[in-house]
């Protein structure tokens, strides 16, 4: 990317916190199986003692760095995977502006899988709303809230009816709220139910078109659909259904910062799909890196793969995703007024980013 890559460039799906898992001490090697339940307990660094399994810290001054190299004005930072939302708030605190975060109900599902209280979404909604009346939180996010204790699969209709009451709380806030879409296939996302990877009991988490229900019956909440329907891999099922689904709603949003130049064109061609549904949400801070096959359809794509260990560096998100953009970009002659617009102006309206200046956005009288 030639210089700064646009006007005003923020990243909606940014993991600031980094975990650090104690893999020797409790089971003597890595263990990829449990990964995910461990990353779900995981307590502030501040907080915790020799005997916690995973702890969770500010990766702020790294998180900068990214930024200043690659042009990122601001960051949505989201807590997943048991980060902290008290730690996001402190960052948004300690840099107002650079950041603002997604809240999700953490303590709630950390008291669950502590066995500590039963979990229950009013008091999932209850911790929502506390959030969403600080100043730093301006969305509910990552993905929905689940049950982490379920064993069984979740019929549709109670589900639904889970999902609902969140909406009730974007509502009321009148912020977004965001659906999950997609899945690695590496380490503990690729089904297996060990170490608590427990969204294959959720029809939501499977069944894309869902969306179109919510998004019907709530016009006035925006969903973002995070990774645009490709996390991990290159199967691009998930895709064609957040573009249909996008097609069909303009209160459907979703990120494309995981999509490959070639991949870019089923959102850019489709004449249902507005730009201003498109922002660009990469997953920085997370631990899914890219991969090159030059000969292959892709010839480039994220995952995790298992044989090749944990990455112990930072991947470098930003670096892959705007090339990929780049490359569309000059392939397609694509106008830098509609790039600005995905990669800042359609965040500024959702989460309510203010840009340094006016006029920066297409804006038609």
């Amino acid at each position: 990317m030639r210089g700064k890559p646009g006007r005003f460039v923020i990243d909606t799906h940014v993991h600031g916190q980094r975990h650090a898992v104690n893999f020797e001490a409790n089971t003597g090697e890595a263990s990829y199986g449990s990964l995910a339940g461990e990353m779900r307990t995981a307590v502030p660094a501040d907080e915790a003692d020799e005997t916690d399994e995973a702890i969770v810290y500010k990766n702020t001054d790294r998180l900068k760095y990214d930024m200043d190299a690659y042009g990122v004005d601001r960051c949505l930072l989201l807590p997943g995977f048991g980060m902290s939302n008290r730690l996001n708030r402190e960052m948004v605190e300690e840099h107002p502006d650079r950041f603002r975060a997604m809240a999700a109900p953490v303590q709630t599902m950390k008291k669950a899988i502590r066995g500590e209280e039963e979990y229950s979404y009013d008091t999932a909604c209850e911790e929502l709303d506390e959030l969403l009346s600080q100043d730093a939180f301006v969305g509910i996010g990552e993905g929905l809230p689940c049950d982490p204790t379920v064993t069984e699969h979740v019929p549709w209709d109670r589900r639904r009816d889970q999902i609902r009451k969140v909406f009730d709380v974007a509502a009321k806030h009148e912020v977004p709220v965001s659906w999950h879409a997609g899945r690695a296939t590496g380490y503990s996302g690729s089904g297996s139910t060990e170490g608590g990877s427990f969204p294959q009991y959720y029809p939501d988490w499977k069944d894309l078109s869902l969306v179109s229900e919510l998004a019907a019956e709530y016009p006035d909440v925006s969903v973002v659909l995070n990774h645009g329907g490709m996390q991990g891999g290159w199967r691009e099922d998930t895709v064609n259904t957040v573009c249909k689904v996008a097609a069909r709603h303009d209160n459907v949003h979703f990120e494309i910062g995981l999509y490959w130049a070639d991949l870019l064109k089923k959102p850019m061609d489709d004449p249902s799909i507005d730009l201003s549904q498109l922002i660009w949400g990469t997953d920085w801070g997370a631990s899914i890196v890219a991969h090159s096959q030059p000969t292959k359809d892709p010839p480039i794509y994220w995952d995790q793969i298992s044989e090749r260990g944990l990455p112990a560096h930072q991947p470098d998100y930003w670096g892959t995703s705007l090339r990929q953009i780049e490359k569309y970009t000059w392939d397609e002659e694509l106008p830098q007024d509609e790039l600005n617009q995905i990669l800042g102006g359609n965040a500024c309206e959702l989460f309510g980013f203010e840009p340094p200046e006016s006029r920066l956005f297409p804006e038609y009288l």
